[in-house]
């Protein structure tokens, strides 16, 4: 379900490591081909839903099952919810491929 990107010109796979380099850029040159592809953030917001829904499920159901819970539990299990979608982060970027503007005058 998860998988890393892949240049969408040469269908050359990235690695872990290089997808985590290119999160705060637009655009990027494929190593292999050296064509340029956009680099698209949009499905992060989808990850952070998730997060947000697993962490509230999460939350209800420790609140209903555990009787002398605490304020510091509940946030040492968000924050361990939270790290663990900031690590899911390069499976949820893709590569689009870039078009330039072609309007001749």
């Amino acid at each position: 379900m998860f998988k890393l990107p892949v240049c969408p010109h040469c269908k050359t796979i990235y690695r872990y490591g290089d997808v985590r380099k290119l999160i705060f850029k637009r655009k990027e040159k494929c190593y292999h081909c050296n064509r340029e592809f956009k680099v698209s953030k949009i499905k992060i917001l989808i990850l952070f839903l998730i997060i947000a829904l697993i962490t509230a499920i999460f939350n209800l159901f420790q609140l209903y099952m555990v009787e002398d819970l605490s304020f510091i539990a509940l946030m040492i299990t968000n924050i361990l919810f939270v790290t663990a979608g900031l690590f899911m982060i390069p499976f949820f970027i893709s590569f689009k491929i870039f078009k330039k503007n072609t309007d001749k005058k």
